[in-house]
């Protein structure tokens, strides 16, 4: 019983660290600035069809995604992370700026930022799930968002969870990081997955 449970520990570390050295083949394949997107949805895509069957997780099957993801992948990654740069730009300055106004003003911009956040993990999986365009995208993993904010929560604090994890063990960006919260939205959207699937 002990001998199972270490071997499906170890298996899932092992899928954790080929995806990551996946993602990050296929990152710099793009030379950074056009590979994060695809390679984000690619391992996203290689994870949702194979779970923890490490055997077939191959590099070939996932250049393939990467290439079929190539112009998407940079569209959504781009224009979430805009938007994000913009809410944090905002955020500096509200944050410098005293008074009760701009005090509410953070919260919203902050608010705004966990929604964006959130809407950008959960269009990874839709987009690895189904074939759907960005305006479809966007307005699921909207609607995603307000569907069940327990699940917000549950979401943000995992990440939380990961980036402390990840800042006590740096070599985790490399090895383990990237794809854990991919597989943490897996884990938090799954009931919301079987909804979807009797509407899409």
């Amino acid at each position: 019983m002990i001998s199972l449970g270490v071997q499906k520990i170890l298996v899932r570390a092992y899928v954790l660290i080929k995806l990551s050295l996946l993602f990050w083949a296929y990152a710099f394949s793009g030379l950074l600035i056009f590979g994060i997107g695809p390679a984000l949805l690619t391992i996203a895509e290689l994870y949702q069809q194979h779970q923890w069957s490490y055997e077939k997780i191959k590099f070939k099957a996932g250049w393939q995604l990467f290439k079929r993801n190539f112009k998407f992948g940079n569209l959504y990654f781009y224009l979430l992370a805009t938007v994000l740069t913009g809410l944090g730009i905002n955020l500096f300055l509200s944050v410098q700026t005293p008074g009760l106004a701009f005090l509410v003003t953070d919260f919203v911009i902050m608010f705004v930022i966990c929604l964006v956040l959130s809407m950008f993990h959960y269009g990874l999986l839709l987009n690895a799930n189904y074939e759907v365009n960005l305006r479809t995208t966007l307005k699921l993993s909207f609607i995603q968002f307000f569907n069940n904010f327990l699940d917000v929560i549950k979401l943000l604090a995992g990440f939380i969870a990961i980036l402390i994890i990840t800042y006590k063990f740096p070599g985790l960006i490399l090895f383990a990081t990237v794809p854990a919260f991919i597989v943490w939205t897996t884990i938090v959207s799954k009931k919301w997955y079987q909804k979807l699937a009797f509407v899409i």
